[in-house]
């Protein structure tokens, strides 16, 4: 499907994916974080168009998604500004989500390299309590469920329960030890 590479960044919530987005798009302007489209507001620090439900159902019927699932009673798109930006030979990285990694997967082929953040529950406790979009008993269910990581064992991981820059180094690397991205302009 293309020359570049889809790092496809999936996790809990409350892993810290949008800090690591936004430090790397800080740090890289030759790798392109791509924003979602989400049927909610951003909260601020997240690389994301707020879309009502009609917005987004319209915009999913004129294929203006490339990927597109459903989670947590909102809907995520992603543009298909990706699909030229990969045949363009750039390396996108994608705020991804595990439940659509399948889709995903079939969409990219061989393109799509996955990750998963994690941190452990503590972090992710605090995280969420710091962020305010839910409850503490939501929070405490949420936990409790666990986020289906078990089932994606063979994925390489990083570990984002420390230090951010730390973290950030290791996503550098990362992205680093994919194939080439290309040139700024």
């Amino acid at each position: 499907m293309s020359d570049g590479r889809l790092i496809y960044v999936m996790g809990a919530s409350g892993v810290g994916k949008d800090s690591l987005l936004r430090e790397l798009r800080q740090r890289r302007p030759d790798v392109l974080v791509a924003h979602r489209y989400i049927t909610r507001a951003s909260g601020g620090g997240e690389n994301c168009v707020e879309l009502s439900a009609a917005e987004f159902a319209w915009r999913r019927a004129q294929r203006l998604f490339c990927l597109a699932w459903h989670a947590h009673g909102l809907d995520y798109g992603v543009g298909i500004e990706i699909e030229s930006w990969l045949a363009a030979g750039h390396t996108v990285v994608l705020n991804g989500s595990r439940r659509a990694l399948v889709l995903a997967r079939s969409r990219f082929g061989a393109a799509l390299v996955p990750l998963l953040v994690v941190a452990d529950a503590e972090v992710l406790r605090r995280r969420l309590l710091a962020r305010g979009r839910e409850t503490p008993a939501e929070i405490e269910a949420r936990l409790a469920r666990g986020g289906g990581e078990e089932s994606l064992v063979d994925l390489p991981r990083l570990d984002n329960g420390g230090e951010l820059a730390q973290s950030v180094e290791a996503l550098e690397a990362f992205v680093d030890a994919s194939p080439a991205t290309a040139s700024p302009p």
